[in-house]
């Protein structure tokens, strides 16, 4: 399918997406841009939007565990079993249900057969049930492009994917972007990144940029998966690599996760760049080595379709509301304990994120253009 037949058809869904089995959010649609046969008509898009886009992300979330952990009485399943599904994003809830978009970074397998993990260290996984937890908190889209996405296989991956879909959670990875439309009718493209972009990787990232443009997108994000693990100092050359390549490729912002703690943030040529967030809802250990993370809020501002300025909020949390062991259900921090989060960011890449203030809840940078 040529890139021109491609844009027509990935148009269409958007524009009939109120019609097909597709993800909403709390002001907007989202697509998965698969290919796909659809009638070969075209819809213009709002270019004149005027207003102020909300968006939410949130780190690692492994909803689920090891198989060895599947009876434990510490362990996800149990804490789910007896809390219920809305449990592990409850607080996160106090964000992601008033955003007009939330994306988190979902790091297991979801489905409900016997298959064979593959040869590696961890293996994640969770029942189909478990997208529950997501659309309860209003999570509406995910990127699958992660290390654990794919720890049952290719049939892991497909049955991940069928259980997002069936339960209207947009999703995104390496191989497919997604795009979300709002009402009025701007479109914000996303793009997922796992470890690298070099060789046919960033060939395949610098196609769907451009794919997304050509759509209408009026900016686009690359959520990005790398670093090192456990790592508190500056960025990795992995990471840098990626963020460099996604500016140079158009990226109005990048975010990342998968060091498993949080790492600062930077502005780099006008482009605001949030290295990691640490986990979220990690149900990949009862005991954490460090239970500091981050979500943050990015307010994409828009003035006749151009986006002319970019806002942060940094909400320092805990992956844990027990103070004894893991209990996968995240919570915020405030003072002394919130301030420390910060403090880790500024000595990861030397930016500071400023201070914690009782009545934001949050650190804010603002005016970034």
């Amino acid at each position: 399918m040529t890139l021109s037949a491609r844009i027509r058809h990935a148009l269409v869904l958007l524009a009939v997406s109120v019609f097909l089995p597709s993800a909403v959010s709390a002001s907007g649609t989202w697509m998965t841009l698969t290919d796909s046969a659809v009638p070969d008509d075209v819809v213009l898009c709002d270019d004149d939007y005027t207003g102020d886009i909300t968006m939410t992300f949130l780190g690692d979330c492994t909803l689920g565990g090891e198989e060895k952990s599947r009876n434990s009485k510490l362990g996800f399943r149990k804490r789910v079993e007896e809390n219920g599904l809305d449990f592990p994003l409850r607080e996160m809830s106090r964000l992601t249900l008033y955003d007009d978009l939330t994306v988190a970074n979902l790091e297991c397998v979801l489905t409900d057969r016997s298959l064979k993990r593959v040869e590696k260290e961890y293996n994640f996984s969770g029942p189909t049930a478990y997208t529950e937890i997501l659309t309860s908190a209003g999570a509406d889209c995910v990127t699958l492009a992660n290390n654990h996405s794919h720890d049952y296989g290719e049939e892991g991956y497909a049955d991940t994917k069928a259980a997002l879909e069936a339960s209207g959670v947009c999703w995104f990875g390496t191989d497919a972007p997604a795009v979300w439309r709002s009402g009025d009718g701007v479109m914000i493209g996303f793009i997922g990144v796992s470890y690298s972009l070099t060789g046919e990787r960033y060939r395949q990232y610098t196609r769907q940029m451009n794919y997304l443009k050509e759509l209408g997108c009026a900016a686009v994000v690359t959520v990005m998966h790398a670093g090192t693990e456990y790592s508190y100092s500056a960025p990795d050359s992995y990471q840098r690599q990626i963020v460099s390549r996604a500016m140079e490729c158009g990226s109005a912002l990048v975010i990342g996760h998968h060091p498993h703690v949080v790492q600062g943030y930077d502005i780099l040529d006008g482009v605001p760049v949030v290295y990691s967030l640490g986990n979220c809802s990690f149900g990949g250990t009862t005991h954490a080595k460090d239970s500091d993370a981050l979500a943050v809020q990015a307010v994409l501002s828009f003035t006749e379709g151009r986006l002319v300025r970019i806002t942060l909020r940094f909400f320092p949390i805990s992956i844990t509301s027990d103070s004894h062991y893991n209990n996968y259900s995240p919570c915020f921090l405030t003072g002394r304990d919130a301030q420390r989060v910060l403090e880790k960011m500024k000595k990861s890449t030397g930016r500071d994120p400023g201070e914690w203030t009782e009545t934001d809840g949050a650190s804010v940078v603002v005016d970034i253009p």
